[in-house]
């Protein structure tokens, strides 16, 4: 339902000039409903992340790498204007493939702090005592290959905000409409 509203809102604001995503909040969800979003925003496929399965079997512990592609959404509206997405510690696992993503389309930024580098794909082990820990399945890699695990995803344009200065004002919203707004 929320995504619907997503797509109305590129619908409404197809022939605008400028769209500032605000995902910050985001802490993740599902890699598939963000490749929709996404493909909204571009013409071709491209090749917006890699990750390597943990394989105990093979030398280093993890197997071959592999590509994820983000698809245009035919299905969807679509937007070809500027884009500014707002990123900040918060986003991490499906939200940094998101970012990953948007990083991928044309004239489109991130503005904001650093993502919080946490997207391993984690599954559950039961240790057998009552306890389940969350392993990463795997080794979660920029286009590039490399690695962004306890790094996070940079923003193009960093903008630092305190709680404090959030309280009165949006200086990472402030910064993302100057630069949508440039011609």
């Amino acid at each position: 339902e929320a995504l619907e509203q997503v797509y109305a809102t590129i619908w409404e604001f197809s022939d605008a000039p400028g769209l500032i995503v605000d995902v910050r909040p985001n802490g993740g969800g599902a890699e598939p409903l963000a490749e929709e979003v996404a493909g909204c925003f571009i013409d071709k496929p491209a090749v917006y992340a890699k990750h390597a399965y943990r394989d105990a079997s093979a030398p280093g512990g993890f197997g071959p790498l592999q590509e994820r592609l983000l698809e245009p959404n035919k299905l969807r509206p679509k937007y070809r204007g500027k884009v500014a997405v707002l990123t900040g510690p918060a986003n991490m696992s499906s939200c940094e493939a998101f970012l990953l993503m948007m990083k991928q389309v044309p004239g489109c930024k991130l503005v904001g702090a650093r993502s919080y580098g946490s997207s391993g794909n984690p599954k559950p082990i039961d240790l057998g005592n009552g306890v389940t820990v969350y392993l990463p399945s795997w080794k979660a890699l920029r286009p590039d290959g490399t690695c962004f695990e306890g790094q996070g995803i940079v923003p193009d344009f960093a903008v630092n905000a305190t709680p404090a200065e959030l309280e009165t004002a949006d200086p990472v919203l402030q910064a993302a409409v100057l630069l949508v707004g440039r011609r």
